[in-house]
């Protein structure tokens, strides 16, 4: 009976925020668990469903930023010609790499910067007896704590992460926010303006206990529909941690069904569920530093960890709604005058970003 009332419970919640987001456009966090739920039983219909109605008093497939902003990623941004052939690879495949796309001297300043800060660090621990690889939710932590800066080539903790506060001061990522070039990339896929979400940017490192590897597959929730993107500024190699994708599995299809109804019950699937469905389907995505990975991680998808060596990676998200975002507005200390302009320009766009006073 308890369960009973529960479920009823997040039922009247997301009645409520679809409610509430449709007549004033306020996110309804709560109701990401429903939709998580009605994404497995339907295959992601549901999502699409929901998105057409939610997101249909946004007419806005042009890409006119509304400022004058200029691209890291692209000289002629916009206007480049290939954006159709890279929108069109990810509605078939769902994933997408750019080549050598980010400036030397971001990935440089990029690089340099998470290198000497004073880095958030996690160190997993093994696995319990009764957790078999590629099966696990999440790899069991034995500590977490600080580091100033980092050896990659000897580290001593598995994860090492660049404070968001800080991330944020840095004007490269900033202008990431508002790239021209990516911006124009998700208006075309998504059909509307993207909302753009905060930034993380990590160290993955080989200091891992034995039998975390492989890692188990998933897929994101949190929002309707979305492209993260994901900016290599290390060399990535399948020895390395790495994206691991399975194609076209962020639409709907009889091929990947399968795995996607098994989300009902639990979020996660193994490596040996994959090969038995669609072992042709699976991509190690990979690249060299200043690549940048699109991917609509609705798709099945996982970060693998490392067999050797590293990565350092910044990833943030540019979603279609955000209706179900579960994300708190994050503070800005310092913003340069693109960001600036395209908050003034695109406030609901950039409503997870806050000017602190």
């Amino acid at each position: 009976m308890t369960d009973l009332r529960d479920t009823l419970s997040k039922v009247g919640m997301f009645g409520r925020g679809i409610w509430r987001y449709w007549r004033l456009g306020e996110p309804s966090p709560d109701s990401n668990y429903v939709v998580q739920k009605l994404y497995a039983y339907t295959d992601g219909r549901s999502n699409d469903f929901l998105f057409r109605i939610l997101e249909s008093k946004r007419k806005e497939a042009d890409s006119t930023l509304g400022w004058a902003g200029a691209s890291l990623v692209s000289d002629a941004a916009a206007l480049e010609p290939n954006i159709d052939g890279v929108v069109r690879t990810l509605k078939e495949d769902g994933v997408v790499v750019l080549p050598g796309r980010l400036t030397k001297e971001a990935v440089q300043n990029l690089y340099e910067l998470a290198l000497s800060c004073s880095l958030k660090t996690t160190t997993f621990g093994p696995l319990g007896t009764d957790q078999v690889p590629g099966t696990y939710s999440r790899i069991p932590i034995a500590d977490n704590g600080t580091s100033q800066g980092i050896d990659p080539s000897q580290p001593r903790h598995s994860v090492y992460e660049v404070p968001r506060a800080l991330l944020l001061e840095n004007r490269y990522v900033q202008r990431l926010l508002c790239d021209p070039y990516l911006l124009a990339v998700a208006t075309r896929y998504l059909g509307v303006f993207p909302i753009v979400t905060r930034p993380d940017m990590w160290w993955d490192t080989d200091f891992l206990p034995p039998g975390i590897r492989p890692r188990p597959f998933h897929v994101d929730s949190g929002c309707l529909r979305w492209i993260k993107v994901g900016v290599n500024l290390t060399d990535t190699t399948l020895e390395s941690p790495h994206f691991v994708y399975v194609k076209g599995s962020h639409n709907p299809n009889k091929t990947t069904r399968p795995l996607t109804r098994r989300l009902v019950s639990r979020m996660n699937l193994g490596d040996k569920e994959i090969q038995e469905v669609c072992p042709e389907k699976v991509v190690h995505v990979t690249g060299p530093a200043g690549s940048i990975t699109l991917a609509d991680t609705r798709g099945i998808h996982k970060g693998e960890c490392s067999a050797r060596g590293h990565r350092l990676i910044l990833y943030f998200g540019l979603e279609g709604s955000a209706f179900n975002n579960i994300d708190k507005p994050l503070p800005l200390n310092k913003i340069g005058n693109e960001l600036g302009e395209a908050m003034s320009a695109r406030p609901f766009s950039y409503q997870f970003f806050r000017a602190t006073p």
